[in-house]
């Protein structure tokens, strides 16, 4: 599933707000934490469905992560430290209510896309339905499930990252990934039946 989704980005004006950290002159936190806002911003839209308010969960983990910078253990640890911050402030936002399964309409979920150079038109139309049964799929599954998955398949983050991100044990982080990927197996189970008939 990963081949199909591209990560989404910051846009300018976030990328605008936080200085660059692979200057000569970036500070520690801008050489260590800044690297990783791409990730912080896929996380949060997948998390809040929403553009603007992923930046803003975004832009507020950025300035606690400033503040509680000290409390970083090591360089190792800045990925999963940041998104376990943009995870919180995903939920902040929120005021701690539990997601609601979200009504994006596909086409203005654009962060996600199939990767194909030149795909004939047919092949092109058959490919943004599978999309969009993916992106289904994806979304309607219940929220630590798709967080799980997100991070594991979009982040390509280790077993051990995922469990400090959502702050539970492996052996929770695996099932849940087992689960996630189970269910969107079983929605997209019939997707293959078109190259069969062919």
């Amino acid at each position: 599933m990963n081949r199909a989704l591209r990560l989404a980005r910051p846009t300018r004006r976030m990328e605008r707000a936080v200085a660059d950290g692979s200057s000569p002159q970036a500070t520690p936190f801008e050489r260590i934490v800044l690297p990783h806002l791409d990730a912080g911003y896929t996380l949060a839209l997948y998390l809040t469905h929403d553009s603007d308010d992923a930046e803003d969960a975004v832009q507020e983990a950025v300035l606690r992560a400033l503040r509680y910078f000290h409390t970083l253990r090591s360089e190792g640890d800045a990925r999963a430290w940041f998104l376990t911050i943009v995870r919180r402030e995903c939920y902040a936002s929120r005021g701690g209510a539990r997601p609601r399964v979200p009504t994006v309409p596909y086409e203005s979920a654009s962060h996600l896309q199939l990767a194909d150079s030149a795909p004939s038109p047919e092949d092109a139309a058959h490919r943004s339905l599978v999309l969009a049964r993916v992106d289904a799929a994806v979304a309607a599954l219940p929220e630590r499930l798709r967080t799980t998955l997100i991070l594991r398949e979009v982040q390509q983050c280790s077993y051990e990252e995922i469990a400090l991100v959502t702050e539970v044990p492996i052996g929770t982080v695996m099932s849940r990934l087992s689960r996630a990927r189970a269910r969107v197996a079983a929605q997209l189970g019939d997707v293959g039946d078109r190259r069969g008939s062919e």
